[in-house]
């Protein structure tokens, strides 16, 4: 479960009472009475990144490296947050110290570069640096304390195929030149472009169009099959999907409608809104 095989010898912290007899039982390295190592054996006590604190509020923080990834609160609250790095790392150490092979325990595992977090049948998104706070009830296990709320972005069909029909004329004249060319001569690829520069290509003059057109070429031309029968072709759908990549980034606003959805977001819609990738 854990690539990190020494995270078995971690503490099972699900209240803080756990978490401040855990830290008084532990004795400091010597000439560093600040630093006591979360995992309390002769070979965890090395592993000094990984430690737990107790604060001047009587909190107790269990770190990761720089990283107050658990935070015990004296009123039974736990908060964690993954500090801005939603790494395997962090979500291992999280789980480790929550769950224990509980099954009412946290999970937390990664979600389209996110830190995701599920207790029973229930998931949510953390942000990066965002805190999610956490109860435990003996009985019934971990819950969270106001889960965030999780949203997505959905394609609205009818003004998307408004959008196409705008270029349509531009759409059928590179299909129809992907039939007629020689791929042999679209084969040396020329490398990326914003979205924001082929629609502004597409939509401009005859030049512009004509450069927009050989871009695309460029970008759909593509060796097919085996090594033994290999054919080299323009592939007409990776037109029309740059094609609507471009439309979808350019118009996102008008595109997409953001609904507030119960489990993580399985669409990779939210790219076009953040304009991650909007190279072409």
């Amino acid at each position: 479960m854990y690539g990190n095989t020494n995270l078995y010898e971690m503490p099972a912290l699900r209240t803080y009472q756990d978490a401040l007899e855990h830290y008084e039982s532990i004795k400091p390295i010597r000439g560093k009475d600040w630093l006591r190592p979360i995992i309390n054996t002769p070979n965890g006590r090395r592993r000094q990144h990984m430690q737990i604190i107790k604060h001047r509020d009587n909190t107790i923080a269990c770190r990761l490296y720089d990283t107050n990834v658990l935070t015990y609160l004296p009123d039974g609250e736990i908060h964690f947050t993954n500090g801005g790095y939603a790494t395997n790392s962090t979500h291992q150490f999280a789980t480790a110290l929550l769950n224990r092979w509980d099954r009412y325990g946290c999970y937390f595992s990664s979600h389209k570069t996110q830190t995701t977090a599920t207790v029973r049948s229930k998931t949510v998104v953390v942000g990066d640096g965002e805190v999610l706070k956490l109860k435990y009830d003996k009985d019934m296990g971990f819950d969270f304390i106001d889960p965030p709320k999780m949203y997505a972005y959905y394609l609205k069909r009818a003004p998307m195929g408004m959008r196409r029909k705008e270029i349509e004329p531009f759409t059928k004249y590179v299909l129809a030149l992907a039939k007629l060319v020689d791929p042999a001569q679209y084969e040396e690829y020329k490398g990326q472009q914003t979205a924001y520069w082929l629609y502004h290509k597409v939509t401009g003059d005859e030049d512009a169009r004509v450069e927009a057109a050989e871009h695309l070429l460029r970008r759909a031309c593509r060796w097919r099959g085996d090594w033994l029968n290999r054919e080299l072709s323009i592939l007409p759908k990776d037109v029309t999907n740059i094609l609507d990549d471009m439309l979808k980034y350019v118009h996102c606003e008008d595109l997409f409608e953001r609904r507030e959805v119960d489990k993580p977001n399985t669409n990779d819609n939210e790219t076009y809104m953040t304009g991650a990738g909007t190279y072409l």
